[in-house]
């Protein structure tokens, strides 16, 4: 009781009030949006099939995205990242019958990022991020014709992601700031969809908002 009764006296409510006030101070949520830039890939075709050329173009698309984070020290903290896009495939395999497909992946990605940041200056703050974490895919088939997926249509797909990148922060009121931040999405292309797989940078340009910090 004794505890109790000096956590109400003036000079630990100020001190509670501090810590708070630091702590909230520290921590942001952002949103924003914007859109993913367009990506073709070629390679040879894999032993097995005949022809010469797997094409894969990857169109710009829509994305939305969520950030929440806090600061540990000054310049240096961790937040999580969500992102939500539905870029459209465009498949085109070198075998003889022409085969190829058009695609809708819905993504789904969370990564766990490291983010460094600059002092302010007149309000302007720049800011870097690497992390790693989860890409999932819907695969919706729009058409396709002859054999694009010699096994079969996969429904869903996992892959692991790192991404990286930055932005400049503008503040525009007390906790409340705009952003403009270029983040690329480095996801391996399972060989179910893209044979032989290979690595897409799925590079988003992104503008928003961020409340706190």
């Amino acid at each position: 009781m004794k505890l109790l009764s000096n956590l109400f006296k003036p000079q630990y409510l100020i001190l509670t009030s501090v810590l708070f006030a630091s702590a909230a101070s520290a921590q942001f949520v952002a949103v924003s949006g914007g859109g993913l830039l367009p990506q073709d890939l070629s390679a040879s075709a894999p032993a097995g099939i005949i022809g010469g050329i797997t094409r894969a173009g990857f169109s710009n698309a829509s994305i939305v995205a969520v950030d929440g984070g806090v600061g540990f020290l000054p310049f240096i903290g961790i937040g999580v990242h969500y992102s939500h896009s539905t870029p459209e495939l465009d498949l085109r395999r070198g075998d003889a019958f022409g085969s190829r497909a058009l695609v809708d992946l819905e993504s789904h990605t969370v990564t766990f990022d490291a983010r460094l940041n600059t002092p302010r200056f007149f309000g302007f703050r720049a800011y870097g991020f690497g992390g790693v974490g989860l890409s999932r895919f819907s695969v919706d088939v729009k058409s396709q014709v002859e054999v694009p997926f010699p096994r079969g249509v996969p429904e869903t797909l996992t892959a692991p992601v790192g991404t990286f990148g930055g932005g400049i922060e503008k503040r525009v009121l007390p906790f409340i700031s705009t952003k403009f931040e270029v983040r690329d999405y480095l996801t391996p292309i399972p060989s179910s969809i893209y044979a032989p797989a290979g690595l897409w940078h799925r590079v988003a340009v992104l503008g928003g908002v961020v409340l706190g910090r």
